[in-house]
């Protein structure tokens, strides 16, 4: 009885490792694409406050980059997801930037929280699991 409940517990722990682990990853793809919209944020700010002609890198490909001017700073041309671009005003790109942003910061949250939970169960899980080999007779 007592090896039923046993492999019972180990079994329950197991699967809630495996969530747990699987929050930690989308915890850490959601602040990536947090920060990568972040660093286009601030990129978008310091275009808006640079004066005179503004001379960027332009990746090429295989960590190679050409010199490039930006001959329109005031318009940016902003991803919206699935593949889809749009051109914004800087300001507008700014504002719908800040929206992702907070997004993913309620995403991230959200995702903290149900890792917190998971933790708890499994510090449960493993405490009715010491408790359960303490209680059977030793032979």
């Amino acid at each position: 009885m007592v090896e039923k409940e046993m492999e019972k517990l180990a079994y329950e722990y197991q699967l809630l490792q495996a969530q747990a682990q699987l929050l930690a990853q989308n915890l850490e793809l959601l602040s990536l694409g947090r920060n990568e919209f972040q660093a286009v944020k601030e990129t978008i700010e310091e275009l808006k406050k640079a004066e005179g002609e503004v001379e960027i890198l332009v990746p090429i490909g295989a960590g190679s980059f050409l010199k490039g001017l930006i001959t329109d700073k005031e318009n940016a041309i902003v991803s919206v997801g699935a593949g889809y671009a749009v051109e914004k005003n800087l300001d507008d790109a700014i504002t719908y930037l800040e929206e992702r942003i907070k997004e993913y910061d309620e995403a991230i949250i959200k995702t903290q929280e149900a890792l917190k939970n998971l933790e708890t169960q499994l510090g449960e899980l493993a405490k009715k699991a010491q408790e359960l080999q303490r209680s059977t007779p030793r032979g």
